[in-house]
């Protein structure tokens, strides 16, 4: 698993349930990286998004992913009914693996064990990357589970009330610089 991120030099990360800033070339970054990807995030992250990321598999760790299927506000959002209760026996599935075009446009996944998932997925081991986007609580859970974090500082401070975890202690001081603006720098740190 590898977790992509971006935060302010003061570490925020959201503000309401939004991005506190916008920077269309770190969007770009994003999808590059993720596209033809499973996507982990939790409910809150999702709703901040104004639609399912496409083509990718959206996985979304909810509470009660059986009332959130039948929501219709999240319904109207979706366009297709989520899956809830048969990502495993997907995750086994040959086709799901074969490539790009086998994936959803719009695939959700709503789950809710968080470790019966990565046990899942380390059972399985997908051969399409698996990515973790947040949010806040989210990123605390996994990161220690990640092997690369994609990290991008955007080049001031903000204002927000949700902050990115502390990793310093889990991966490598030494990272490279993948991308760099005036705006913002992607860092990719490995496991240390």
């Amino acid at each position: 698993m590898k977790a992509v991120a971006a935060m302010s030099l003061n570490r925020v990360i959201g503000r309401d349930g939004e991005i506190p800033w916008h920077l269309p070339e770190d969007f770009k970054w994003f999808k590059e990286l993720t596209t033809g990807g499973i996507v982990l995030m939790g409910r809150k992250t999702f709703s901040s998004l104004p639609k399912p990321l496409p083509n990718r598999t959206n996985v979304v760790f909810t509470r009660g992913p059986r009332l959130l299927s039948h929501d219709t506000a999240f319904l109207a959002k979706c366009g297709d009914k989520p899956i809830v209760g048969s990502w495993g026996m997907r995750l086994r599935r040959q086709g799901f693996q074969l490539g790009f075009e086998r994936i959803a446009e719009r695939e959700i996944w709503l789950v809710r064990g968080i470790n019966r998932f990565l046990a899942a997925i380390e059972r399985c081991q997908p051969k399409r990357d698996v990515f973790v986007i947040g949010g806040a609580q989210i990123y605390e859970r996994l990161l220690p589970k990640c092997s690369d974090l994609f990290l991008t500082v955007v080049n001031r401070e903000a204002e927000g009330d949700a902050v990115f975890p502390p990793f310093e202690h889990l991966f490598s001081a030494d990272y490279q610089v993948v991308r760099k603006t005036a705006d913002f720098e992607v860092r990719h740190y490995v496991r240390a």
